[in-house]
């Protein structure tokens, strides 16, 4: 779409629509991006409500079921009936000729299940409730994804890692932008020495390479060091290597916004630097800091799973995505309970819910790109 386009749909739609209506316009005609924001919602509530959603604390153990495989819901009762939803429990049983203990269903163990039950307490802005989204009459244990092995529920831990995992990347996505915009304007704008120094600067802290840094400097966090310690040093490590790439890229966009005529009129009539900045110049960079904050969180998300997995990200008992698959590290885990990769779905869902987002916001930002 060229600006003639842009200009012409602005004029059918009516004078009176500003810049950000126009782009929600053209977002919401994105089924794409739509979908994205759909997803991004579905993660975010998750994390939000995660006491709510998840039928169990995510310490609470099932000491009955280690490994137990995930328990399937039923709506058909044994004669094939219309019935309303149960599962059913499991009972050991062993093969005998390789002696391994297998898990087979036990229609003698049912539990109905029902929405809004009282279950373990959980905290919502200092608040303490009771009540969970769904769960059994009869106050019994059910697994949606199976147990790990200290016998606590998969999906719980799951939707209570969301929490952790969202924040972590939250944090760092947004730490990493406000240093990066305003090292990136105030070096594009007063440019001189001070643009040389600042981008001498950047320029040391992207010659390091990321994942040998990353490991290197979690490396050096004090393994006995309170959970929420290791998590804001490890955000800090994580916001020390993120920031450079936006304040370059803003750095370039400053430098042929400040060339414009609405700024030098700016310049001319005796505005302040400080106006200048914020009613010129930040304004017209904030679609690309948009943009690249949707894309940012979810390598944020990438990046923590997979430094959790490895031992050297989030601790326990803080609960994250990461931490959950570091169980899952050898062949013979994965083979003994192969449903502990539920986190995988999680991670592959925030990701590309964040990613079309992020698109259907640069086509919707971009007047030239293609509808």
């Amino acid at each position: 779409m060229t600006n003639i386009d842009m200009n012409a749909e602005a004029a059918s739609a009516g004078p009176n629509l500003s810049y950000w209506q126009l782009v929600r316009r053209r977002f919401f005609r994105n089924a794409y991006g739509v979908a994205g924001l759909i997803g991004c919602l579905i993660v975010i509530l998750s994390a939000v409500f995660s006491g709510f959603i998840a039928p169990y604390d995510a310490e609470t153990k099932d000491r009955r079921a280690i490994y137990s495989p995930p328990q399937g819901i039923h709506i058909f009762d044994q004669e094939g009936q219309l019935t309303r939803p149960y599962v059913l429990g499991f009972r050991e049983d062993m093969d005998p000729n390789t002696f391994e203990i297998t898990f087979v269903p036990d229609p003698e163990t049912r539990s109905d299940l029902a929405l809004f039950v009282t279950g373990d307490e959980w905290q919502f802005l200092g608040m303490s409730f009771t009540t969970r989204l769904f769960g059994t009459t009869d106050g019994s244990f059910f697994h949606l994804l199976g147990t790990d092995s200290l016998g606590r529920d998969v999906f719980s831990r799951m939707i209570e890692g969301t929490r952790i995992t969202l924040l972590m990347g939250v944090v760092v996505m947004a730490a990493a932008c406000v240093i990066g915009t305003i090292v990136g304007v105030s070096s594009g704008y007063f440019g001189g020495r001070f643009d040389m120094l600042v981008q001498r600067l950047v320029e040391f802290v992207k010659s390091f390479p990321d994942l040998p840094l990353y490991l290197a400097l979690v490396a050096i966090l004090p393994r006995r060091a309170e959970p929420m310690m290791v998590f804001v040093m490890f955000a800090a490590i994580l916001v020390l290597l993120r920031w450079a790439d936006l304040s370059r890229e803003l750095r370039g966009k400053v430098i042929s916004i400040r060339s414009m005529d609405y700024v030098r009129s700016a310049v001319a009539v005796g505005a302040s630097d400080k106006r200048i900045i914020f009613r010129h110049i930040v304004p017209n960079t904030s679609s690309h800091i948009i943009v690249w904050a949707t894309y940012q969180l979810p390598e944020v998300i990438l990046l923590e799973s997979f430094l959790s997995f490895l031992g050297v990200g989030v601790q326990a008992p803080m609960v994250s995505w990461g931490t959950m698959l570091n169980q899952v590290r050898d062949f013979q885990s994965f083979a003994a309970a192969p449903w502990l990769m539920a986190p995988v779905g999680m991670i592959v869902l925030s990701v590309l819910a964040f990613n079309a987002f992020g698109d259907g916001m640069r086509d919707a930002m971009d007047p030239y790109s293609n509808d």
